[in-house]
């Protein structure tokens, strides 16, 4: 479901249906995004699921190469292959990395081998040498690591997870040569692109909102009556 259709059933619920500023169609996405984390985290915190192909989302990142000072980690090369931005903020798990994928932007490549960034320095004596090791650093970019020179010749990567807000994903493309100056290939368009939600949490998230919602709107008429009397 469209995002434009989460905020009017809201809307619809509480008869409210002008963003007049103090229920603004941002703060009722703002609402989704934070219980959808909620549930979302108790789902993938359970070790015995696997995460729903509905929640993730993917981007393109172009690379460049930096000196392996970068990191503040010895991996024993003098330079280290990074995304030039940083991804989106990935849910925070107890259990597993949000990140499900890392790979060639062309997507049908094998992904890469994703590590926890404790794990990079071992990289170096991993039993495949021309392997490619990607790992999330504290930095939020991407690092990627190989004893093979093939890495170097990569341009941009495609990495996907499941995000703290999937509305982040608005500044981002889903390839490294769409052109800036449209929007027709962002990650997240809210015309068109479906909300990363299973659909039965879409009611039980929408009822708590009205529910907290309907609560503020009473203390604002009883505040504005007792005013009133004054």
């Amino acid at each position: 479901m469209i995002t434009a259709k989460l905020v009017f059933d809201v809307r619809e619920a509480l008869k409210e249906y002008s963003d007049d500023g103090e229920l603004s169609d941002s703060y009722i996405l703002y609402l989704y995004d934070i219980k959808r984390s909620k549930y979302l985290r108790q789902d993938i915190n359970n070790s015995q699921r696997s995460i729903d192909i509905s929640v993730v989302q993917s981007l393109c990142l172009e690379l460049e190469e930096v000196n392996s000072n970068e990191c503040n980690i010895d991996l024993g090369c003098e330079t280290i292959i990074r995304t030039k931005r940083a991804i989106p903020t990935p849910l925070q798990l107890h259990t597993k990395s949000a990140l499900t994928r890392v790979a060639p932007a062309d997507r049908v490549s094998r992904p890469f081998n994703l590590i926890n960034r404790d794990k990079a320095v071992y990289a170096s004596g991993a039993p495949f040498p021309n392997a490619v090791y990607a790992f999330l650093h504290n930095d939020g970019r991407v690092y990627l690591k190989s004893e093979g020179s093939a890495l170097k010749l990569l341009e941009c990567i495609n990495v996907s997870g499941v995000f703290e807000n999937p509305l982040d994903l608005i500044n981002y493309k889903n390839c490294c040569s769409c052109d800036d100056s449209t929007t027709s290939n962002t990650c997240f368009d809210i015309e068109t692109t479906d909300y990363p939600i299973q659909p039965h949490y879409i009611d039980l998230i929408k009822n708590e909102i009205v529910m907290e919602l309907a609560k503020l709107k009473v203390i604002k008429e009883d505040k504005t009556n007792d005013s009133v009397d004054e």
